[in-house]
């Protein structure tokens, strides 16, 4: 009985982080989901080309003349995916998704 109680108390701590991933995943959707119906907006009310979504790849030479938006941090202690939207010098709008550092609340004084 006593193997029985502990199996249920190990099923449950991974159902329960198992729904914790879950939801940290939809909250970085959200963020990026966000960014990219702002950058829509953005594109629309300047007459541009909505860019799609291209992956950094460490190395890669950026024309970055101007920054138009960038997802906001998280106070996660993981690393987050983000999404960087910026105009190259030609004026072409592109976005870049690229892994950040969250602002971890143990490293904060």
């Amino acid at each position: 009985m006593k193997g029985f109680k502990c199996l249920g108390f190990a099923v449950v701590m991974v159902m329960a982080g198992q729904a914790t991933l879950a939801v940290a995943a939809n909250q970085q959707d959200s963020r990026l989901d966000a960014h990219e119906r702002a950058v829509q907006v953005y594109a629309q009310q300047h007459g541009l080309a909505v860019p799609a979504v291209r992956d950094y790849q460490y190395g890669m030479q950026l024309d970055v003349r101007d920054v138009i938006l960038k997802t906001a941090s998280t106070r996660s202690c993981d690393a987050e995916p983000m999404l960087m939207t910026y105009k190259d010098s030609s004026g072409q709008l592109l976005t870049l998704r690229y892994s950040e550092q969250g602002n971890c609340p143990k490293f904060q004084g």
